[in-house]
């Protein structure tokens, strides 16, 4: 991967305060490069073993939305709603 860096107008190169994401340490790096680890632990992150990926859960089918929009209730059938009378 290339470090990207920025050249002022005077061609000198800039370089940012970093800290290693492993060990802490500080160390400098061109500005704007992504690296995130000291080359000690860059090196020893390179020989680990990828990640192995977890098993997605498994997941119950979504039940269907309540009623089918057409506004009717349904298991009230026979009840006249109106007659009922009460608070909306």
């Amino acid at each position: 991967m290339k470090a990207k860096t920025r050249k002022s107008s005077t061609d000198e190169l800039q370089f940012e305060l970093k800290y290693c994401e492993r060990c802490g340490a500080l160390w400098l790096r061109p500005a704007g490069g992504g690296q995130i680890y000291c080359v000690a632990c860059g090196r020893e992150m390179a020989q680990l073993p990828a990640p192995l990926r977890e098993p997605e859960k498994a997941r119950r089918p979504r039940k269907p939305p309540r009623g089918t929009g057409d506004g009717d209730f349904e298991g009230c059938e026979g009840v006249d709603l109106d007659e009922l009378g009460g608070v909306a």
